[in-house]
Parts: structure tokens; C-alpha cells; sequence
């Protein structure tokens, strides 16, 4: 018996249902954005100020303040249902516990 494809797609967004962002990958994704961030911040500096001093100080200020804003803003954004689907926390154990779902031999 095979998965249909609605089925596998069913099944996938009911395990993406399921899980949530844990706070690890909010802090990680954090850290990279704001190297990406500071580059881009500390190069636009240089080229405003012509000072690479001023340009490192700014970069390196900027990236603490906005790698906790970021974590906080996704940590926040974890909590907001817009968007998703809700289900129940029984709902969801009983998602995890069918397993997958088949198709009848009658409709393939």
C-alpha cells in the first residue's frame, strides 16, 4: 500500500504542527544573522565614515544589541499562532501515535 501524495502532505504538516522552534535554534539563528548583519553594518560604516575604527566600534556595539533583540522577537513570534494551524495537545499525541496514513487498495 502506498502514501498518497495529499496523505504525505497531511502527514507533514501535522509533524510541523507538532513541533516548535526550540530556543537553541532561535539563539543560533540569531548568531548567524547578525554576523551576516555586522559585516554589512561595520562595511557601510567604513564607507560613511571613512574611519575603520568608528566602523568596527558601531559594528561591534550593533550586534549585541540586535542579536538580543532578534532571540527576544523570535522567541515572541514562537508564541503567535498567526499563521499555523492549532491543534490540541491531545491532538497531537494522537497524530504521533497513528502513524502514517494509507491509501485503500480500491482507490489506487
Amino acid at each position: 500500500m502506498f502514501l498518497t501524495f495529499a496523505d504525505n502532505k497531511a502527514e507533514k504538516r501535522s509533524r510541523q504542527a507538532v513541533s516548535s522552534e526550540r530556543p537553541i535554534r532561535s539563539l543560533t539563528k540569531a548568531i548567524s544573522w547578525r554576523v551576516t548583519g555586522s559585516i554589512d553594518t561595520i562595511l557601510l560604516s567604513w564607507f560613511f565614515t571613512g574611519s575603520l575604527t568608528t566602523a568596527a566600534a558601531i559594528g561591534l556595539t550593533e550586534v549585541v544589541t540586535k542579536m538580543v533583540l532578534y532571540y527576544l522577537h523570535e522567541r515572541v513570534w514562537n508564541r503567535i499562532s498567526l499563521g499555523r494551524s492549532e491543534m490540541g495537545h491531545g491532538q497531537k499525541v494522537a497524530v504521533l501515535k497513528e502513524g502514517p496514513a494509507v491509501a485503500s487498495s480500491g482507490n489506487c
